[in-house]
Order: structure tokens, then sequence, then C-alpha cells
């Protein structure tokens, strides 16, 4: 006699299947079987804003064309590591944008885009009509091995 037979072993082999189906796909997400979280990068550069709005209707406005330059740096830019708007979850008028690239020396080729010279001048206009202000913070990433 085998060791999956009886009664129960069809229902064992399906619960064997379905896990080892499970751990080959997260090895395929993630790479290992270790943690999920991000490993990070040595050496990279990120830049963080938070950009205060006078009303939702800015917001939008300035959402819309910051969605086009988002599109183009995911498609075209592989050396940004990260690039997203982050609403916060305690006022509709605050956006924080998060970037993050392999290093502050790449960040001349983004700047210097036809994605971001399109978007510039329209976030500039709502800075100039005081509809937006801008604070923002830039920093090579503490990687968990220098410390």
């Amino acid at each position: 006699q085998g060791f999956f037979s009886g009664p129960m072993a069809k229902r064992e082999l399906m619960f064997l299947g379905l896990g080892a189906s499970l751990m080959a796909s997260f090895l395929l997400v993630t790479g290992s079987l270790g943690s999920v979280k991000q490993k990070g990068y040595e050496g990279a550069w990120s830049l963080t804003i938070q950009l205060r709005f006078k009303d939702v209707a800015t917001r939008d406005e300035f959402l819309n064309f910051w969605g086009v330059l988002a599109r183009y740096v995911r498609d075209y830019e592989p050396f940004c590591l990260l690039f997203e708007a982050i609403q916060s979850d305690k006022d509709p008028l605050l956006l924080i944008v998060d970037e993050r690239y392999t290093g502050k020396d790449v960040y001349g080729k983004h700047r210097s885009s036809d994605a971001f010279n399109v978007f510039r001048p329209q976030m500039q206009k709502l800075q100039d009509a005081g509809r937006l202000e801008v604070l923002g913070e830039s920093g090579v990433g503490i990687s968990l091995s220098s410390i």
C-alpha cells in the first residue's frame, strides 16, 4: 500500500498540489522564499514632495497632467524605482509625491525628458496662481547594512 492510498488519498494529493502551486507562485513573484519586503537599493536617491492644494478641483487638475508624466516614467524610465502620488488619508487637499531613482545622477535624465518639460510648466502655473504650495526634501537612502 502506497503513501497516498485509501479514501483520503485524493484529497491529500489535491492539497499537496495546491501547496506546491502556491509555493511556486510565491517564488515567481518574490524570487525567494524570504521576506517580500523591499530590500532597498544601495545609493538610491529619493525625492519626496508635499503638495497642498487650494481646493479639490485644483488637486484633480494636477492629477490629470501628473498622470501623463507618471505613465511616461513607468514606460520609459527604467532608472526610476518608484514614482507615485499618495493621497493623505487625513487631508483631501494634501498629496505626497514619492520618487526614487537608482542614483541622483540619473535624476537629470528625468528632468530633461519631453514629458517632464510638458508637466513642469503646468505645475508652475498652479503655483504662480497661488493654487498649489510645494514643500520637498531629497536624499540618499540609508541601507540597513550601513547601520
